[in-house]
Order: C-alpha cells, then sequence, then structure tokens
C-alpha cells in the first residue's frame, strides 16, 4: 500500500479529539482509558483528526488493529487503507501477529481482505448485566 498521507503518532494531547471520532462514528465502542492499551496513530486534514488506527489487545504472540475510524466527511479516500497498512507494519516490527475484529456486517471487511487479513473465525459475543 502506497503511503501518501502525513500519518502522525498520537500523543496523550489528542485523546480527546480520538475519543470523539470515535463516538461519532461507533457510540459506545471506546473508553478515554482504551488509549493506554497501545500506540493510535492519525491523519489530519485541515488541522481536524479525520482518521484514526490504534493498538488494543496485546499478548506475547499478537497486537490488535483497532478503532479503524474514519470522519464520514472523509471516507473512501484510502485513509483507514493507509492507516490500517502502516499500523500493521509497526506490529510486524514488533515480531507481532496483527489482528483485527469486525461484525459480520462491517462493509469494511473487503479492505480487511485486501490488506491480507483472512477471516479465521465467526464469534458470538453477549452481554451479560447484573440487575
Amino acid at each position: 500500500v502506497e503511503i501518501s498521507e502525513d500519518i502522525v503518532l498520537l500523543g496523550h494531547e489528542f485523546i480527546d479529539e480520538i475519543y470523539d471520532l470515535i463516538w461519532l462514528v461507533m457510540p459506545g465502542y471506546y473508553r478515554k482509558g482504551t488509549y493506554e492499551m497501545g500506540k493510535y496513530f492519525g491523519i489530519f486534514k485541515y488541522g481536524k483528526l479525520v482518521s484514526i488506527t490504534g493498538q488494543r489487545m496485546q499478548t506475547n504472540q499478537f497486537i490488535e488493529v483497532s478503532a479503524v475510524v474514519t470522519h464520514p466527511e472523509y471516507t473512501r479516500k484510502g485513509l483507514a487503507k493507509q492507516l490500517i497498512a502502516h499500523t500493521t507494519k509497526e506490529i510486524l516490527k514488533e515480531n507481532k501477529t496483527p489482528i483485527l475484529h469486525t461484525n459480520k456486517c462491517n462493509l469494511a471487511i473487503p479492505l480487511y481482505e485486501k490488506l491480507g487479513f483472512e477471516l479465521t473465525r465467526d464469534m458470538n459475543w453477549w452481554l451479560y448485566r447484573i440487575k
């Protein structure tokens, strides 16, 4: 994947912008403390954070590519593609396997497959609450 955008390692000073962008696109998915789980990378347009990827779950063998989000005004411009490729390369530099998970109906699945990710299993998620 050709990287034509400036990809920025997002420091703690961007935590509010990361949070706001993710909640704009996927409400309920992300908490501010999630930032502490790994590196986050972003692309800015006109001084505004418009696309990000991050790292979340990690073991000695793998790191999850997470929080793949692009502002609705900037989708279909290849920003997420470049960020996923960049984040994947960063994970491979650590001699770990990049993984990701998503919902079955996610329209980005063909992009993930084009970037080399393979469907390995279908998982069901359950949410339990104490009443």
